[in-house]
């Protein structure tokens, strides 16, 4: 029996645990913001409308308090996927592509994982309110390279004949992510309430679209190391008889 890669599954635990984390996190970030957004200087919660992810992350609000305990739940939240990503980078090319077809892709796929999760640790060592322009270059770096990365995983799990749920599930993130990409640079205007707030809703559809399908993705990985002896197979694979 071939073995697989060493920690394939785990890994993918590790990917697992890091979305779920993100997810709970980052709530508990919301509810420990002291208030403050842009067009409200002196609200006293976290508006779901009017605040970025980006503002848990601030080390002061809009009406100048300190938002440390936000702050740090934000950058464990965002260092934990960025870490998580880079560690199951290569089980992209091991088990989704395995000894099967797009051995090349998948080290394309890899290494744009690898620069995502950089770029999601960079986000949380750059607070906005402190160095906007190096945070907005990290938001670009890891959202763009994550299209990137999806583009490459959905040919990989097409060529080697992965289940459709899976690449459905790809074709339907890849036209949210490109549309929030394109958003990235050329979405409304931030100086008004409107521009603010319809930006402000893409972002929290498209974060948390990324971690859900992250972590789908992951768990099909998972599944498939635990259940076959053989990377990049099918997760059904055809049965055979003996004549």
């Amino acid at each position: 029996m071939r073995i697989l890669p060493f920690g394939a599954a785990s890994r993918a635990a590790v990917l697992l645990y890091a979305a779920a984390q993100f997810v709970v996190l980052t709530v508990v970030a919301m509810l420990l913001y002291p208030g403050g957004a842009k067009f409200d200087h002196h609200s006293d919660r976290y508006s779901f409308f009017q605040n970025f992810f980006s503002d848990l992350g601030a080390t002061k609000t809009y009406s100048g308090r300190s938002n440390i305990p936000s702050h740090v739940v934000f950058i464990v939240a965002a260092v934990s996927v960025g870490l998580a990503l880079i560690l199951f980078a290569p089980t992209w090319k091991t088990v989704v592509a395995g000894r099967g077809r797009g051995q090349r892709l998948g080290i394309v796929a890899q290494i744009l994982t690898v620069v995502a999760g950089l770029g999601f640790i960079g986000i949380a060592a750059t607070p906005w309110d402190l160095v906007l322009d190096a945070h907005n270059a990290f938001v670009q770096l890891a959202f763009g390279f994550l299209l990137g990365y999806v583009l490459c995983l959905t040919v990989l799990q097409v060529r080697n004949k992965w289940p459709r749920s899976f690449v459905v599930l790809n074709a339907v993130y890849l036209v949210v992510l490109a549309a929030y990409v394109a958003l990235l640079f050329a979405g409304p205007d931030l100086d008004t309430k409107g521009g603010l707030e319809f930006q402000v809703a893409a972002q929290k559809i498209i974060v948390y679209a990324s971690i859900v399908m992250l972590g789908v993705q992951a768990y099909g990985v998972r599944r498939q190391a635990k259940r076959s002896p053989e990377a990049g197979m099918p997760l059904r694979s055809p049965v055979t008889t003996s004549p």
